[in-house]
């Protein structure tokens, strides 16, 4: 009668400290990335990184190594990269990262970036790429005499599939918009940034 009266009472005990729980939310900010089954989905998933700040998305959109046969290149506009000849001459994917950070670092918690595309089309078109070309708007308050707080210029960019068969940018090619009488391309920040 004991034993049965001790089991009783440790199966009372074991089912009050097995209750569950209610699950947190995850930590860390996973921000809006959908697997870039198609290019196209490649460049919703770079604009949601800027405009969420979202480091680890934004470097999902580029070519990795480890993922990819290319290597992520880009070509900074003509003016930014002749200035910024010794930064952009050895341009790599961690580099880009690190210049995404310092601006991401920049901006109050409550201010995010906006990007803006226009007049998009797709240059080229192949089972094993293809050729986006946009102009472009990027707005970022940060509070640099030398940079202004609206960037403007035309991207392309060359979107290629991985070995998992999703899709990231292996090459980027920034340029001034022909109406542009003032450089103020995406390479300008890039290249402040990380001088």
């Amino acid at each position: 009668m004991r034993s049965l009266g001790l089991i009783l009472i440790v199966l009372t005990l074991l089912e009050g400290g097995c209750a569950t729980r209610t699950p947190e939310e995850p930590s860390g900010d996973r921000g809006t990335y959908e697997p870039p089954t198609s290019p196209l989905i490649v460049i919703d998933n770079l604009r949601n990184a800027v405009v969420e700040k979202n480091t680890q998305n934004y470097m999902l959109c580029l070519a990795d190594p480890s993922r990819s046969a290319a290597s992520f290149v880009l070509e900074p506009s003509a003016e930014v990269g002749a200035r910024y000849q010794a930064v952009f001459g050895s341009w790599s994917a961690d580099k880009e990262r690190q210049a995404f950070l310092s601006m991401t670092s920049r901006l109050p918690v409550d201010q995010r970036p906006s990007l803006l595309f226009t007049n998009t089309q797709v240059a080229f078109s192949s089972p094993d790429s293809l050729v986006w070309v946009s102009d472009y708007e990027l707005r970022v308050q940060l509070n640099i005499s030398t940079l202004p707080s609206q960037l403007t210029g035309t991207m392309a960019l060359t979107i290629m599939p991985e070995k998992s068969g999703l899709w990231s940018i292996a090459r980027w090619r920034d340029a001034k918009r022909p109406g542009d009488t003032v450089e103020s391309t995406w390479s300008l920040l890039k290249g402040q940034l990380s001088n």
